[in-house]
């Protein structure tokens, strides 16, 4: 009775929300969610990660978190190097996906590449991230840059960082390693587009990536080689708008844009996406032209009390599910 209850109070917040903002229609619509791998574990019955497999219909993209820039892998799908924390061996992590692909054909799974854990993207090796893609049979690869101190600034009008050019030879060497149809997905932290022409001053100013994804979204050609682009528009205080961030990206990136949320709490600032609000915010990016949704993390801990106002991973991916699933 629970699961109805619930189920039926998520379908009245996205009609709700819906009736305000609807969808356009004719462009590729997305539900992206980071599996944290740290969390998973293979059911004694099924031998599987029932969780990864069991990842619910409407989610069209898994991120696999996360993968060293700099992993080793010595192949026979021996994971110890690469950075993937499932605590069970390559095989039933590559079964569990072969499970997920049979009851959910046509979804995504990419392996992501980075986090704020693994910042040693100066020792990136892309043809060890493509060989652990061909042997997992993934389709692409998520980069998720967080260098520790990128130290960006504004100069003459432009943001600059330290880490300019390293993020522009990652995503050079990623596409010369991973050639289309191989997936390649980026995903932005939430100021990673701020300080420049009308985002100049956009809150909250500063911080270590204010603009840091600038550089790369102002090269028409390092920007083509990427098929899509999630923003983290979380941990980022109360003063944070997540309709503006997403402007700021779409000026500058003609690809899928995806809206990121995450369950409470978030990692620094005291907001909480609450579901009305998370639900009020895609429909209200999407009809800007935005894609969908990305969702971190299956497999994070849901709040002690969680409901509609502090909800919990699953919840929050149920209700997006179905609100970037409305049509006009």
């Amino acid at each position: 009775m629970r699961l109805l209850a619930v189920s039926a109070r998520l379908a009245a917040l996205v009609m709700t929300a819906g009736a305000a903002a609807a969808a356009p229609t004719g462009r590729p619509v997305h539900l992206g969610a980071y599996y944290a791998s740290w969390a998973a574990e293979a059911g004694s019955a099924s031998g599987l990660d029932d969780r990864l497999a069991g990842v619910p219909a409407g989610v069209t993209e898994v991120f696999l978190a996360f993968m060293r820039p700099d992993a080793t892998y010595s192949g026979n799908l021996d994971l110890t190097g690469t950075g993937l924390q499932v605590p069970y061996p390559g095989p039933v992590l590559k079964a569990s996906i072969e499970a997920l692909r049979a009851r959910s054909p046509g979804i995504r799974i990419l392996v992501s590449v980075g986090g704020e854990e693994y910042a040693n993207w100066r020792g990136f090796d892309a043809r060890t991230i493509r060989r652990v893609v061909e042997d997992l049979g993934l389709d692409g690869v998520d980069l998720d840059f967080e260098p520790a101190d990128p130290k960006c600034r504004q100069r003459s009008g432009q943001m600059s960082c330290d880490s300019d050019a390293l993020l522009l030879d990652v995503v050079e060497a990623a596409r010369a390693a991973l050639p289309r149809p191989i997936a390649l997905w980026l995903t932005a932290t939430n100021t990673g587009a701020y300080g420049e022409g009308a985002w100049s001053e956009a809150r909250p100013i500063g911080g270590p990536t204010y603009g840091a994804f600038l550089p790369l979204l102002r090269d028409p050609g390092r920007r083509a080689l990427l098929d899509g682009l999630s923003i983290m528009a979380y941990d980022a205080g109360p003063t944070y708008r997540p309709l503006d961030a997403y402007a700021a990206y779409r000026s500058r990136f003609e690809g899928p844009i995806l809206i990121g949320f995450t369950s409470p709490p978030e990692a620094w600032g005291g907001h909480v996406y609450t579901l009305p609000k998370a639900v009020e915010t895609v429909r209200s990016a999407m009809r800007k032209g935005a894609n969908g949704a990305m969702v971190w993390a299956i497999g994070k801990e849901a709040p002690s009390d969680p409901g509609p106002e502090r909800p919990g991973p699953d919840d929050l991916i149920t209700a997006l599910i179905q609100a970037v699933a409305m049509k006009d």
